[in-house]
């Protein structure tokens, strides 16, 4: 079996130094990290974690709980971008999908109370405030996108608002007078048990159309489609729009990448092409969209920047390094503009 001596031989380094730059050690030379983890693939080595466990009562595992692994969705973007992140800090990566449901979610949070990890990055898939209040708060766990108030644990937002305004207000400035927001509506946002995502980006929208003076007061509803952020349901709301009579919209900002690929594809089905005839814009910045024809413009979340804040604050509250009050902070985005907005850019 590779042992640590032997990848601190094949580095030229000691074994404490490359025990430390598996870790994640922050004072490594570029030049060092390089060589040890060259060496470590060299030879295959993993650390091992039972005996970690054992010596540290630590598993050098931190969890990951989405809803869903979809590959349309941004959640397989956080899986791969988790697991980068993770190794680089000395950690492995377990995911979880949900599927929104309540018991599976139970059983996932149940890990680091069983110590099966030494910290979580939770999806709260829409948890009441008193099912996080719930949660052991001696464990570390970093939320994404915890909008119940608790301020319990530390916590990632997606800056909702900001995308939704940054996608209406392209649209805008390549012309679009009649936009139409799909995926949120006033009616869907009300509903109960809703998510506060739906509101985020219904604000976000209208107040990039107030500001450019585009939105009428007794038409408000008119501009705006809700609907659940899938596929399948983007190609009904786009053969929809059509079937209903009256589409005259010259610009559609879509809640998310996978609904705004189905509504394209319903709208060529009838007959109605991108961006011929209507300018498309989505959010998140998933992959495939990068490879659709027309390729998808989005507003694109950066999830390596997320994931590496996520693994950072939960690698500080596992070695004690924060021990402070629940931290929180907004993940960045950029604008993507590639063909179905009609900028023409690949």
């Amino acid at each position: 079996m590779v042992t640590l001596k032997d990848v601190a031989e094949r580095a030229g380094v000691s074994p404490a130094t490359v025990s430390y730059t598996l870790r994640g050690g922050e004072h490594v030379s570029k030049w060092t990290e390089e060589r040890v983890r060259a060496a470590a693939r060299e030879l295959g080595y993993s650390a091992n974690m039972a005996a970690r466990s054992l010596r540290y009562g630590k598993t050098g595992m931190i969890e990951l709980v989405v809803r869903g692994l979809d590959v349309s969705t941004i959640y397989a973007k956080m899986v791969t971008h988790v697991k980068h992140v993770c190794t680089g800090r000395g950690y492995h990566s377990l995911v979880m999908q949900t599927e929104q449901d309540p018991q599976t979610l139970r059983d996932a949070v149940g890990e680091i109370n069983r110590q099966s990890c030494d910290g979580m990055i939770l999806d709260p898939c829409g948890m009441t405030a008193n099912a996080i209040r719930k949660l052991n708060r001696n464990q570390p766990i970093v939320m994404l996108d915890d909008y119940s108030g608790t301020r319990i644990f530390d916590n990632i937002l997606t800056p909702h608002e900001e995308m939704a305004y940054a996608a209406t207000r392209h649209l805008i400035e390549t012309g679009c007078r009649r936009i139409m927001l799909v995926g949120a509506s006033r009616e869907q946002a009300a509903a109960p048990g809703v998510t506060p995502v739906v509101g985020l980006r219904l604000r976000g929208f209208l107040r990039a159309m107030d500001e450019a003076g585009l939105m009428v007061a007794d038409a408000v509803d008119d501009r705006m489609i809700g609907g659940e952020w899938r596929y399948f349901v983007g190609v009904d709301l786009g053969r929809e729009l059509v079937d209903r009579g009256g589409f005259d919209a010259d610009g559609l900002v879509c809640c998310n990448d996978t609904l705004a690929l189905g509504v394209i594809r319903g709208l060529a089905d009838r007959g109605v092409r991108v961006p011929d005839d209507v300018r498309v814009i989505g959010s998140d910045g998933i992959t495939m969209g990068e490879f659709t024809v027309p390729r998808l413009s989005t507003v694109e979340l950066d999830v390596h920047g997320m994931m590496k804040q996520a693994v950072d604050m939960l690698v500080d509250r596992i070695d004690g390094s924060y021990d402070g009050d629940a931290r929180q902070t907004t993940a960045s985005f950029a604008l993507h503009c590639r063909e179905s907005c009609g900028c023409g850019a690949a």
